[in-house]
């Protein structure tokens, strides 16, 4: 069988998108594809890249480069692929920044290029500015085809270019396992009987931690002894805090920053909560679900996409009373709850799981490399 080497480029901004391309090289079949990642400096990632033995390089100016650095970067990234140990025959970049750079690297190596788009533009993605940047939808037509995880995405890029939606899978075996259930009980010294509700997240105004704190406040005049936790960082950390404070619940509110540990930690809360305010499928919102755990959710494009209201309660973005009352009917009604859990389980394994990633995305790596 003859082997074809994959390049991938990639500047992930968002956990759910670190959690894709690792598993999308873990699980690459290694009898057909070789895997070759450029990426800018992320600890995270060259982590668990040196964990698998894959051979990488790091260029930083990957995330910044713009019309004017852009050749710089495509220099450095061509001498890592023009290396004589090494044949790409395909560049598969990751989301628009890395789709950029990458698209002057195949060109350069005359190579085909796919891209797989995370993200949708709305009002919180961060806005290009100056002559030096390239419009998102300009990028978006420079790939042969795109890849995208959500409807709301395809449908965002389907007038630039050829467009294929594939959602990201997970290792729902590994979430489904039976784990330490009072793992952080026992961290934040609480007991047993304290209710804990958390979500598991990035600290960026996108994802509504502000609105989960609020509808914590409402909560925990109800619920004396429930205690609240965010996992995950961000540039809004000390902002939250300061909410948290502000309603007088440091002492009951826990930020736990970034974790290795998600599904110990989902195992442990009697709620997932998922305030999101942009359209994406949060990758924690498949974890959840084959953790077997209750999910309340915002009512906002992708989310809907993944889980209907056979598995997820919804709420209106935005609105923290609702979120409040919605968490409190899920710990009401724990036989509704079960059966909620179960059929959420269920659809990740017929729908979410690696091999539903992997199949369809080797199908067009047939199809396209040389």
């Amino acid at each position: 069988m003859i082997e074809r080497g994959i390049l991938y480029i990639a500047h992930p901004t968002t956990n759910s998108m670190k959690q894709h391309l690792l598993i999308l090289i873990k699980y690459l079949n290694r009898a057909r594809y070789k895997p070759y990642l450029v990426v800018s400096n992320d600890p995270y990632m060259l982590e668990h890249l040196d964990r698998l033995n894959i051979e990488y390089v790091v260029v930083p100016e990957l995330a910044t480069a713009n019309k004017l650095s852009v050749g710089g970067v495509v220099k450095k990234i061509e001498a890592f692929a023009r290396d004589k140990e090494r044949v790409i025959n395909l560049i598969h970049s990751h989301d628009y920044q890395g789709c950029f750079v990458a698209a002057q690297v195949a060109k350069s190596l005359n190579v085909p290029h796919i891209c797989t788009v995370h993200t949708v533009e709305d009002a919180y993605s961060p806005k290009k500015k100056g002559l030096l940047s390239v419009a998102n939808n300009k990028i978006a037509a420079m790939p042969d085809m795109l890849i995208a995880v959500s409807e709301a995405i395809e449908q965002s890029v389907t007038a630039f270019n050829k467009v294929q939606i594939i959602h990201s899978g997970i290792e729902a075996d590994r979430f489904g396992e039976t784990l330490d259930t009072e793992h952080l009980f026992r961290e934040l010294n609480v007991s047993k009987e304290n209710k804990l509700v958390g979500a598991v997240t990035r600290l960026s105004p996108e994802k509504g931690n502000s609105v989960f704190i609020d509808a914590a406040a409402v909560l925990a005049n109800k619920f004396p002894d429930m205690h609240f936790i965010i996992t995950g960082d961000g540039d809004e950390g000390e902002k939250l805090k300061k909410q948290v404070a502000s309603h007088g619940l440091t002492q009951r509110f826990h930020f736990l920053g970034f974790r290795r540990d998600v599904a110990h930690i989902l195992k442990s809360l009697e709620v997932v909560v998922i305030p999101n305010l942009a359209s994406n499928i949060p990758m924690i919102l498949l974890e959840a679900l084959a953790c077997k755990r209750p999910v309340v959710a915002t009512d906002v494009a992708g989310v809907r996409e993944v889980a209907g209201e056979s598995c997820v309660d919804f709420v209106k973005p935005g609105d923290s009373g609702a979120l409040a009352a919605a968490i409190e009917a899920v710990l009401a009604s724990k036989l509704k709850s079960m059966s909620k859990v179960q059929t959420g389980q269920k659809l990740v394994q017929d729908k979410f799981t690696v091999l539903h990633m992997m199949k369809p995305t080797e199908l067009i790596y047939m199809e396209v490399a040389r």
